[in-house]
């Protein structure tokens, strides 16, 4: 069974500088990365040789996966210029740069191109609202961590010891429970 190859675009705040290409967005455009969903295309991609990841890194692709919620060969119909515009920065740099004789490993540009071909827009799907626009959430209750095997040992020791001498200190004073 081959990598599937599809990616989602994700928007970048304008005003952050990208980490993985070490400049500020391009202005014009929605500032945008694509990434790719599954984990192990991201891993085989990290496996290619330098020269292989550089041309994905300045032509838009993040070297981390996200997982979509898209089946295999869809993506948001919103999303297709950005990706049209990402896909035609990666041809050009593939065609000026050159990738004969580059070690790809497990990256397989055939079945790359072939999914990137295949894939269709899917007009019903629609964005998280939370990637669009980060809403303030209501602080989470904080729950109690579960305690280990050996935590409810030594609290139900403990509190053994605290009966015990509670015991003993009634019995002492002469009154029994």
């Amino acid at each position: 069974m081959g990598l599937e190859y599809d990616f989602d675009i994700v928007a970048i705040a304008p005003d952050e500088v990208d980490p993985e290409h070490g400049m500020a967005a391009v202005t014009g455009h929605r500032a945008v990365r694509a990434t790719f969903r599954n984990t192990q295309t991201v891993e085989a991609l990290h496996s290619a040789s330098p020269k292989i990841r550089r041309i994905f890194l300045e032509s838009g692709f993040s070297l981390e996966s996200k997982g979509g919620s898209l089946p295999h060969g869809y993506f948001l119909s919103e999303d297709a210029h950005d990706r049209e515009r990402i896909l035609k920065r990666l041809f050009s740099n593939i065609r000026n740069m050159g990738v004969q004789g580059e070690y790809c490993g497990d990256f397989d540009f055939w079945h790359f191109l072939d999914d990137v071909r295949r894939a269709r827009p899917r007009a019903d799907a629609t964005r998280e609202l939370q990637e669009l626009t980060p809403s303030p959430q209501a602080p989470d209750v904080v729950k109690p961590k579960r305690r280990s095997v050996q935590g409810r040992i030594g609290f139900a020791l403990g509190l053994a010891v605290v009966v015990i001498v509670v015991l003993r200190y009634l019995a002492s004073e002469g009154s029994a429970p």
